[in-house]
């Protein structure tokens, strides 16, 4: 597990709690050292204290965001406001905590996440590319991130939703475009971005009519 906190008797507190129960416990305070080690090394989980070096929580997040550092992660801090909370829902946190923190609390909360991140939604396409549900990410055999764009991803999602279904054009338009204008050269260009970083037939093209994901396993 990593720890970002610059909270000396939190950190303290968690190292000799849970020491033992990590085969790595990492502790650091600043944030621009905690993403150097999210990109370098593999965790399987992300404790955020509020209280960092370098930057504030919401910079924090969006940086894991634009890096697409896909992992576990809770947040914690001594401050509730509703500003926090809202960036530990956009942060995808599994939960926000409140210090003080009872270890007891803490100890929960890390299990539960842990054992929400061992569940099997995943929808298995050809070639092992498979997208996680609950991690809401698409990645290649043996677990690598597929690093789609927004728009390569939305439009994924879609057809996934749509799954046996065409989806129309005017649909995906509105969708994944949120209406606004774009060509349909425009639109083949994202299906072939998509099928460069995974597979062809991913996505099959229905002549004059849409687009229809190809046939999912689970």
């Amino acid at each position: 597990m990593l720890f970002l906190s610059n909270d000396l008797e939190v950190k303290s507190a968690v190292e000799s709690d849970f020491d033992e129960y990590f085969k790595e416990l990492k502790l650091v305070s600043s944030a621009v050292e905690a993403l150097k080690l999210l990109k370098e090394s593999r965790f399987d989980m992300l404790l955020i204290d509020s209280m960092m070096e370098d930057k504030n929580l919401d910079e924090f997040c969006e940086d894991l965001e634009n890096n697409k550092i896909s992992i576990p992660r809770l947040i914690i801090s001594s401050e509730d406001t509703n500003e926090n909370i809202v960036t530990a829902i956009n942060c995808n946190a599994y939960t926000f905590l409140s210090k003080p923190i009872k270890q007891k609390d803490l100890r929960l909360a890390i299990i539960m996440c842990l054992n929400q991140t061992k569940r099997t939604d995943k929808l298995e396409f050809q070639n092992g590319i498979y997208f996680d549900e609950y991690r809401d990410q698409f990645y290649k055999e043996g677990g690598t991130l597929i690093e789609f764009t927004k728009l390569e991803k939305s439009f994924l999602k879609l057809l996934i939703s749509k799954k046996s279904e065409i989806v129309d054009y005017e649909l995906i338009k509105e969708v994944v475009w949120k209406g606004k204008d774009m060509s349909i050269f425009t639109m083949r260009n994202i299906v072939n971005k998509i099928r460069q970083k995974t597979y062809y037939e991913i996505i099959k093209n229905k002549s004059n009519r849409g687009y229809i994901i190809d046939s999912i396993k689970k």
